[in-house]
């Protein structure tokens, strides 16, 4: 399938709607702004097994997968009850608690999805052992859809710093979302920004992401893409360039950003398990 133009390539408001979301994962929408004829490529393949049962269980298997994690590494000392106390708006919190939930639903898949690709690139084939049967639409996803998120400007003082501690090139969208409350995030962020140092939050973060190139061998549809297979659809090397830079620096963020997600939710009292049930 050959690019005549950009009316082939999936716009975000698409890619979200795949995901259940409001929004598109931001590896798809750089991918859409720098790489277009690439996404024009992977996206039909993507799409369908994301829209699998399959691929939705292993992504959720990931978030408790970050929940164990964090619940071993880290202990919360911000507090739902304390924000209160020091001022934040109880309806407020609740606003966080719904943007968060569409974080921790979202992030998985787009990692699942994001490791594929980085798989993708140096395999003649990647999936094609994962079920077909199609996911149903949650009522937990209708709630997701139809939730703002709004996304800060990346120039606020708090993701600036987050910038420079992650050592990314622009603040990750959790915390652009979560700045759209600046009396949650900057109290958070305080705590948040030594998780890095503890090396087992790290270990835990990068074992996310190779599981998750491990598990894209599930991927209902197999995802041809490859270098040559790219360059013989008509994606230019420059571009294929452009692409892989975008994947190899997108998908480990996303990973560490699950593990911040999960424990921004675990200062707010959320420790629900989606698909592993905790011992007892």
């Amino acid at each position: 399938m050959a690019i005549a133009d950009r009316s082939m390539v999936p716009e975000p408001g698409e890619i979200a709607e795949a995901f259940r979301a409001p929004v598109a994962p931001e590896l798809f929408q750089r991918l859409y702004m720098e790489a277009p004829h690439y996404l024009a490529q992977v996206w039909p393949v993507l799409a369908a097994s994301i829209n699998t049962a399959g691929f939705l269980g292993s992504a959720l298997y990931m978030a408790d997968m970050a929940l164990d994690a964090c619940e071993e590494v880290y202990e919360p000392v911000i507090s739902r009850e304390g924000l209160v106390e020091a001022g934040v708006a109880s309806e407020d919190l609740s606003a966080v608690d719904l943007v968060l939930d569409v974080f921790h639903y979202l992030q998985p898949q787009a990692l699942l999805a994001g490791a594929s690709l980085a798989e993708a690139f140096d395999r003649p084939s990647v999936g094609g052992q994962g079920r077909p049967d199609l996911r149903d639409l949650r009522e937990r996803e209708v709630r997701h859809l139809s939730t703002k998120v709004l996304l800060a400007d990346p120039a606020s003082s708090v993701l600036t710093e987050v910038v420079e501690l992650l050592q990314v090139s622009e603040p990750p969208a959790l915390y652009r979302a979560m700045a759209s409350w600046p009396e949650y995030l900057e109290p958070a962020w305080e705590e948040l920004q030594h998780l890095g140092a503890y090396p087992d939050f790290r270990r835990r973060g990068r074992g996310l992401y190779y599981y998750a190139r491990s598990g894209s061998r599930f991927l209902a549809e197999p995802l041809e893409a490859n270098v040559d297979e790219l360059r013989a659809l008509g994606v230019s090397d420059a571009e294929i360039a452009v692409a892989r830079a975008i994947v190899d620096a997108t998908v480990p963020v996303l990973a560490t950003m699950m593990m911040h997600c999960t424990a921004m939710r675990l200062g707010l009292g959320h420790a629900e398990r989606e698909v592993v049930q905790a011992e007892s």
